[in-house]
């Protein structure tokens, strides 16, 4: 009878997600690369991945801006967008003011795809195919815009949107629009904190378990999700939260409230005495971390 591989006879192939094997990436993510993308982007495009660090280095979103955004495009998530797009390429020659918008490297794009077909050079198109919009594109250079990096960010939308990013990366790979794919959204353990901790409005929860994070978007990816396009995942983790203490403080009176109701027999004997306490100990929990106005 055939054994079970162990483990590390199991096959580490290029479509699933692996740490990255390069140095020097900005400290406080969760990285996760297919296909090389690491090395593709250092090597290939250097600019490109310059870029991307950057503006992964000036990024730190505050728990307060967590615990208000809501509604649109987050105002943090514009914030890491707009660093990138105020990235110009270095160029030798100066150029005259009108012309320094040329030099924009990273924007908003809707990629158009044509296809045609004849014979003896003699062709009809047969398609025109216009991509979703990718949030931040970076050309490959002024000169040569293709191909490309794209990045998406994916900070709290519904789950499916990964499946939306990872289709078109595929699409765009494949028609050679893009050489590497970037997804941004929540880590592991910033998923971890904020999930039960950090209160909408309305008095529910941010950050469910069914929206945009870590957790749902690497199970697509080994999966086959993005096709044979080099992927980059990042997941944003507690350490780039500006004010991200309290909401561990929140999470461990959260804990101990759990724990009690679990072993509320060893302390009460009736179940009545103990729910009063286990909710005494959620509510100074939450008053400490109160919900805001959303955006």
């Amino acid at each position: 009878m055939q054994q079970s591989p162990d483990e590390e006879d199991i096959l580490d192939l290029a479509g699933q997600v692996r740490q990255p094997t390069i140095d020097g990436l900005p400290g406080g993510y969760r990285y996760g690369v297919t296909r090389y993308a690491d090395v593709i982007l250092q090597e290939a495009f250097r600019d490109r991945f310059d870029d991307l660090q950057t503006a992964l280095e000036e990024f730190q979103p505050t728990l307060d801006e967590l615990r208000a955004g809501g509604g649109g495009r987050t105002v943090f998530v514009r914030r890491f967008d707009e660093s990138l797009g105020n990235m110009v390429e270095a160029i030798e020659e100066d150029l005259p003011d009108d012309a320094q918008a040329n030099r924009t490297i990273w924007g908003k794009q809707n990629i158009t795809i044509e296809k045609s077909v004849g014979f003896d050079g003699q062709t009809e198109p047969v398609s025109k195919v216009r991509g979703h919009e990718i949030d931040m594109f970076g050309k490959g250079s002024l000169a040569q815009p293709f191909p490309g990096v794209a990045v998406e960010m994916e900070w709290n939308n519904k789950d499916p949107f990964f499946d939306r990013d990872l289709i078109n990366f595929q699409a765009l790979h494949h028609e050679g629009a893009i050489a590497v794919g970037v997804i941004v959204t929540r880590g592991p353990e910033l998923q971890s904190l904020v999930s039960g901790v950090i209160r909408s409005k309305d008095g529910g929860f941010k950050y469910g378990s069914s929206t945009t994070h870590w957790n749902k978007l690497i199970p697509r990816v080994n999966l086959g999700g993005g096709g044979e396009c080099p992927l980059l995942l990042i997941g944003i983790e507690p350490d780039r939260i500006h004010g991200a203490r309290l909401a561990y403080r929140v999470r461990a009176k959260l804990d101990e409230a759990d724990a009690l109701r679990a072993s509320w027999r060893e302390t009460y004997d009736r179940w009545s005495d103990a729910k009063r306490a286990v909710e005494a100990m959620r509510a100074e929990a939450f008053d400490l971390l109160p919900p805001l106005a959303e955006n």
